[in-house]
């Protein structure tokens, strides 16, 4: 009996140091592990894009699906709620990546007849104008627009419109975290619709200036 019980002891003092073994050798592959997932979701994800404006509000406002919505909290106020029959639209576009943290560019081109287009000018200059140069390198936006409604964040991007005081009106939103985008903006904006120095690429300097005294 008694080296029946040695024997058991034996057995649940190795069965317990395996244990303790494997948890102390997760504990220590846990960075690579994480990055493993990491990298293998950043691999996998897509870029979504979309040009149907039939599918606008899916994408934008209030409205739109819960992947799409949330936008790391950053108002859409500044995009029109829907899209009606008299306007015009020149262009449009939605992009989406989440390779692990969600970023979005989406932009709207709107050729308006003159009342309307008054009429969205004074809606949108009616939002404060929130400060926005210095931003990720912002400094202006091209002479030929004008910039009228901005809503901005030292950290998350921007949500504003530009008017080439025509009748046209383009609506941009740039969202992201992290101080970069993963997402190769570029390739899917005209950059003049982008304020001029705006820089969001890997460990740009706005980056590197805020993540200076971080250990």
């Amino acid at each position: 009996m008694e080296n029946k019980k040695k024997k058991g002891t034996k057995k649940a003092l190795i069965i317990g140091g395996i244990v303790v073994f494997l948890a102390i050798l997760l504990w220590m592959l846990r960075g690579v592990i994480v990055m493993g997932l990491l990298v293998l979701s950043s691999v996998t994800a897509k870029v979504e894009v979309n040009t149907d404006i039939s599918k606008y509000q899916d994408y934008i406002g209030e409205n739109a699906l819960p992947e799409y919505a949330l936008k790391w909290g950053m108002s859409e106020v500044i995009f029109p709620e829907e899209i009606t029959d008299d306007m015009n639209v020149q262009d449009y576009k939605m992009v989406y990546y989440n390779p692990f943290d969600a970023q979005y560019l989406s932009y709207l081109v709107v050729e308006y007849d003159e009342a309307a287009y008054e009429a969205e000018i004074a809606r949108l200059k009616s939002y404060p104008q929130m400060d926005y140069i210095g931003y990720y390198g912002a400094r202006g936006f091209d002479e030929k627009y004008e910039l009228v409604a901005m809503m901005s964040d030292s950290y998350q991007g921007f949500v504003y419109a530009l008017t080439d005081k025509e009748g046209t009106i383009i609506y941009v939103e740039i969202i992201f975290c992290n101080y970069f985008m993963d997402l190769d903006y570029k390739k899917y904006i005209s950059e003049e619709y982008l304020p001029i120095g705006f820089d969001a690429t890997s460990d740009n300097p706005y980056m590197q200036e805020k993540m200076k005294n971080y250990p």
